[in-house]
């Protein structure tokens, strides 16, 4: 069984929040990064800098530039 035969789809025109859509793409992140073994070190130190502490990123130029990339992806098609 595979994470896809688990899991709910949601309807495309279904939306998350900033935040929900943050925790995806680091909850995303690590899983690629345990799939392939840990290897990245880059990718690890940047998991650590996505994680949250007092309720904001460790790392909040991480959090700004997640804002920027979701205000970018809600414009339109990226090329």
């Amino acid at each position: 069984m595979t994470a896809t035969d688990t899991i709910c789809l949601r309807d495309e025109a279904d939306t998350i929040t900033l935040r929900e859509g943050y925790d995806a793409m680091r909850f995303f992140l690590e899983r690629v990064w345990r799939r392939l073994g840990k290897t990245d070190e880059e990718i690890a130190l940047m998991l650590g800098a996505l994680k949250w502490a007092d309720g904001a990123p460790v790392d909040r130029t991480m959090w700004e530039d997640w804002l920027v990339a979701a205000q970018v992806a809600r414009s339109g098609p990226m090329p």
